[in-house]
């Protein structure tokens, strides 16, 4: 893929109110999904990263949902060192890609993993 890789936002660089939610209407259902906005100018800018040049072969796992997350917890800010509460990416524009390029296609497969709750007995 050269032409709109995959981009996505190191989620400690990220806060919660940097987010905005809107409704995704299905024939059966009403989901909701984020859109990221810019950072204030006074903040810490969102860091990206990208994927360019991904070839045919190759995936890229991204997390839907992590309850265990901090935003998912209530927290502003995943923490660096902690685990994220998901993945927020987009494919973007690479004004260094040749315009004669191949666009992507991508093909989503979503599973969900259960775990069950470790106690201590």
């Amino acid at each position: 893929v050269k032409q709109f890789p995959l981009a996505c936002i190191d989620s400690s660089s990220m806060k919660w109110e940097d987010l905005r939610t809107f409704q995704i209407h299905y024939t059966d259902r009403i989901g909701e999904n984020y859109f990221v906005t810019p950072a204030g100018q006074e903040e810490q800018q969102h860091e990206w990263y990208y994927f360019p040049q991904m070839k045919i072969e190759e995936a890229l796992l991204l997390k839907q949902w992590d309850s265990h997350g901090a935003l998912a917890n209530g927290l502003n800010q995943d923490n660096p060192l902690g685990k994220s509460s998901f993945t927020v990416h987009s494919a973007f524009l690479d004004p260094t890609s040749p315009v004669q390029n191949v666009v992507r296609e991508s093909i989503e497969v979503r599973c969900i993993v259960v775990f069950e709750k470790n106690e201590e007995k």
